[in-house]
């Protein structure tokens, strides 16, 4: 063998050898944790989205709201998993929540959610503090052909906003204000394309929305009805392991500018942690145990007594009827070593 074709058959091996340590640096990088619960009552068929109303007096007694399009029904749970109350919807998708925010004259905590049945549209509630209930305030809001989506409290004009996504192209974003008569309506304010996708999520005091497109990656715009579109590609589908279907997105803040987005890879049943600020550096990469292909996902911080010191993580979990899986964030931030 010649020294040249020698030297092409090391650096092929070497390469091979690289190759092979880089994956297994990485398959050895995902830290996998122990969840607390599954959220999993008796009428649930798929509950793959959920959002957290937090109550401001005492923390413990939070609820969580999941969307089961199978069931057609929000169930909402107490953090012990005890069913509080279901109510019928007509396929419900992508749920979200936003508190404090000023309608009608008062502060409510909104809940909306997406319908893709006889047509496309948007359902608003408001949670009762004291019963912990929902309570319905929509006029019927239509939007363009909805896949997902999220809300958007605005810190300039306290206004408040839903983007919808969509499984085409546009991306349509909704002004939502009290009418006359009291009920929840919305206007069409800004719409732009991009490719396939479901999960969205706004960081409100960033001013910052992400979206997931679903093979592509995770997009990143400005919030503000008047921001530039499409924004920036952040993260495209093969960086840092990501395998794609890129599903839910959430934020955890854990200061004013500091804290975390947190990515589903539903590909590869992880989930990549990214950093809130600056260039939203990756922090690392987590699995529970026993959850796979999550579709809505779900990060709160605060102290929600000994299981969730510091916070709780929720996802959805695929499989028989599909829990929602709650973990305390706590585990996963020591695991990730994250510091703040």
């Amino acid at each position: 063998m010649s020294v040249r074709k020698l030297l092409k058959v090391s650096m092929a091996a070497g390469l091979m050898l690289w190759a092979n340590i880089t994956l297994h640096a990485d398959e050895l990088s995902v830290v996998t944790i122990q969840p607390v619960i599954r959220l999993l009552a008796e009428p649930a068929r798929d509950q793959d989205d959920l959002c957290v109303w937090v109550d401001p007096q005492d923390a413990q007694r939070s609820i969580v709201i999941t969307s089961d399009k199978k069931a057609e029904r929000l169930l909402i749970y107490d953090l012990k998993g005890n069913l509080l109350q279901e109510i019928p919807v007509d396929k419900p998708g992508n749920i979200d929540l936003r508190q404090g925010v000023m309608l009608g004259g008062r502060e409510r905590s909104v809940v909306t959610h997406t319908i893709r049945s006889n047509g496309f549209r948007l359902q608003a509630y408001e949670v009762n503090p004291q019963t912990r209930k929902l309570e319905r305030i929509d006029a019927g809001i239509s939007t363009i052909p909805n896949y997902g989506g999220c809300l958007y409290h605005s810190p300039l004009s306290k206004r408040l906003y839903f983007i919808t996504t969509s499984e085409e192209t546009v991306v349509g974003q909704y002004e939502l204000a009290m009418n006359s008569a009291g009920k929840l309506t919305g206007q069409l304010v800004r719409e732009w394309s991009i490719g396939k996708c479901e999960g969205a999520v706004a960081d409100d005091a960033a001013q910052m929305l992400y979206l997931g497109e679903e093979s592509k990656g995770i997009w990143k715009v400005g919030a503000e009805p008047d921001a530039a579109t499409p924004g920036k590609l952040m993260v495209e589908v093969g960086q840092h392991g990501i395998h794609g279907d890129v599903e839910g997105l959430a934020i955890m803040p854990t200061g004013k500018e500091s804290g975390y987005l947190i990515v589903s890879d539903q590909g590869r049943n992880q989930y990549h942690v990214f950093d809130r600020a600056g260039e939203n550096l990756h922090r690392g990469v987590f699995s529970l145990t026993g959850v796979q292909e999550t579709d809505g996902i779900e990060a709160i911080p605060g102290d929600f007594g000994s299981s969730y010191p510091a916070g709780l993580f929720g996802c959805h979990a695929d499989g028989d009827r599909c829990a929602i899986v709650l973990t305390s964030w706590k585990s996963i931030a020591d695991a990730l070593k994250l510091q703040d």
